[in-house]
C-alpha cells in the first residue's frame, strides 16, 4: 500500500516493483489516502501484506484506541526515510505564526500529513483553518491565492513543489524544532535551492523537522502462504538494496539504514534474523577494518562518489557476494 499517486510513498513503492519483481515475487503498488488509512488497509483490506506508514501514526491510533483488536499484528520490516514538514506559502505569509486562522490545506482525512499537521500546529499554539483538499488541487488554490498555505510531508524532493514554475510567488516556511516537538518530531531537516530551485534561492535554506516512515507488515501466522511471501520478500528486499540506490530510483533511499530500529515498533522476526544472520556472515568471513579501508581506497582512486548510505550498501553487496562465492 503506497500513497497518493505523485507522492513519496508511491515512488518508493514502484522503485521497488521495478527492483524486485521477478518469477518469484511479484510486487502489486497501490495507490492509498495515507498513513492512518494505510494502517487500516494493512489489517482490514484483502490482499495488502506491506504499507508504507508514517512512524506517528502507530502511536497515534493507539492513543485513540483505534483497532484494539489488529495494532499487535503490526509490525516492521525496516526504518525508511524521514517525512520532511513541507509548508509552502504565499509570500505575504512569512512564518508559521502567521497561519492562525487562515486557510491552510493539510491533504485529505486520514492521511499522514493531516494527523501530523494538526499534532505540529496543536504543538505550537498555532490553529489555522484547516482544508482538505488532495494537495495537488490545494497547490492550485494556493497559487490562486485561495488559502494560505499547502502542507504536505514527504522525502525531498517532493514532485508536487520540485516542478513549481518560477515567479508563482510562493515560498516554504521555516518549521524550527523546539522541545516540545522533538518529543515526537525528528529536527534537523533542511531544504535547499538543489531541492527546490524555483522555491528558495541560491543562498538560502529553510529548516524543517520531520517524521520517520516505516515498512509496515501485517505479521501473518508462521508456515502460511503469505508469511512465506513475506520472509522471499525480506530476503529479496535487502538483498537487492544497493539497486535501489542507483538512478532513476528517489534519492530518499540514500537514507535509509536497514539496521536502524524504529522506536516503539515491533519487528519482522524474518528481518531481524535476515539482519543477525547478516552480522554473523560478515564476522566469519572476517570483513575486518583494513579490507573495508582497501575499499575506500579503491571508491578514491575510481572517483566515485558515494553518500554514506550508497557506500554501506555498496560494501555490504560485495560481502555478500564474496561469501556467497566461497
Amino acid at each position: 500500500m503506497g500513497g497518493e499517486i505523485d507522492g513519496t510513498f508511491m515512488r518508493v513503492a514502484t522503485d521497488l516493483t521495478s527492483v524486485l519483481n521477478s518469477d518469484q515475487l511479484r510486487i502489486i503498488p497501490i495507490v492509498g489516502k495515507g498513513s492512518l488509512q494505510n494502517l487500516g488497509d494493512l489489517l482490514y483490506l484483502p490482499g495488502v501484506d506491506l504499507a508504507l506508514v508514517a512512524a506517528d501514526v502507530l502511536s497515534y491510533a493507539k492513543s485513540q484506541n483505534l483497532y484494539p483488536d489488529g495494532l499487535r499484528k503490526i509490525q516492521y520490516i525496516c526504518k525508511l526515510y524521514n517525512n520532511d514538514v513541507h509548508i509552502c506559502a504565499r509570500r505575504d505569509i512569512t512564518s508559521v505564526s502567521d497561519l492562525q486562522a487562515k486557510p491552510v490545506n493539510i491533504d485529505v482525512q486520514g492521511a499522514g500529513t493531516n494527523l501530523t499537521a494538526r499534532v505540529i500546529f496543536k504543538t505550537l499554539g498555532i490553529a489555522p483553518d484547516f482544508r482538505t483538499d488532495e494537495p495537488t488541487i490545494a497547490q492550485d488554490k494556493l497559487r490562486r491565492g485561495e488559502i494560505a498555505a499547502n502542507v504536505y510531508l514527504g522525502g525531498k524532493p517532493v514532485r508536487l513543489f520540485a516542478t513549481t514554475p518560477a515567479d508563482t510567488n510562493l515560498h516554504f516556511l521555516s518549521v524550527p524544532s523546539n522541545e516540545a516537538l522533538e518529543k515526537t518530531y525528528l529536527p534537523g531537516g533542511l531544504f535547499t535551492h538543489a531541492d527546490y530551485p524555483t522555491l528558495i534561492p541560491e543562498d538560502q535554506t529553510v529548516e524543517t523537522v520531520g517524521v520517520g516512515v516505516t515498512l509496515a507488515v501485517f505479521d501473518w501466522p508462521l508456515g502460511s502462504v503469505r508469511y512465506r511471501n513475506l520472509v522471499t520478500f525480506v530476503d529479496t528486499f535487502f538483498t537487492k538494496f544497493p539497486e535501489l540506490l542507483k538512478p532513476p530510483h528517489h534519492p530518499v533511499w540514500h537514507d535509509v539504514n536497514l539496521a536502524a530500529a524504529q522506536p516503539g515498533w515491533t519487528r519482522f522476526k524474518p528481518a531481524s534474523d535476515w539482519l543477525a544472520q547478516h552480522a554473523r556472515l560478515t564476522t566469519a568471513a572476517a570483513i575486518s577494518a583494513p579490507a573495508e579501508a582497501r575499499f575506500d581506497k579503491f571508491l578514491a582512486r575510481r572517483g566515485i562518489p558515494l553518500t554514506p548510505a550508497q557506500r554501506d550498501a555498496t560494501l555490504q553487496y560485495f560481502q555478500q557476494q564474496r561469501l556467497q562465492d566461497q
